[in-house]
């Protein structure tokens, strides 16, 4: 089995879920990335802007932290830019239609 079947053989047995997750995350580290980069910073600079050390700043931009939304938060004030995006989606709400209606005969259910 060549090297790149195995590697295959293995994302098909991960969890949709956590490969969701990680894709997500790389995402998150790839937006910070590009603000960095953007406005000429460096990992330290964000580490200083939030009171965290270099190293922890390093092991988030590996893409496997889970962030919370907390640290997301954080992260988008010290750069004053947007990390993530909520979408709203506009749902049209079902409307109903009720008449008084009475039974006058008692309700048979249908035959068989």
């Amino acid at each position: 089995m060549k090297k790149s079947s195995i590697i295959e053989a293995r994302r098909k047995q991960v969890n949709p879920l956590v490969r969701q997750n990680v894709e997500l995350s790389f995402q998150i580290v790839d937006r910070i990335h590009e603000i960095l980069v953007a406005r000429g910073l460096k990992q330290k600079d964000l580490a200083m802007m939030l009171g965290k050390k270099e190293a922890e700043i390093s092991k988030w931009m590996r893409g496997t932290h889970n962030f919370t939304i907390d640290t997301i938060v954080s992260i988008e004030k010290a750069l004053e830019a947007p990390i993530l995006q909520v979408v709203h989606q506009e749902y049209e709400t079902p409307t109903y239609e009720f008449n008084n209606m009475m039974a006058c005969e008692p309700l048979t259910p249908p035959e068989p």
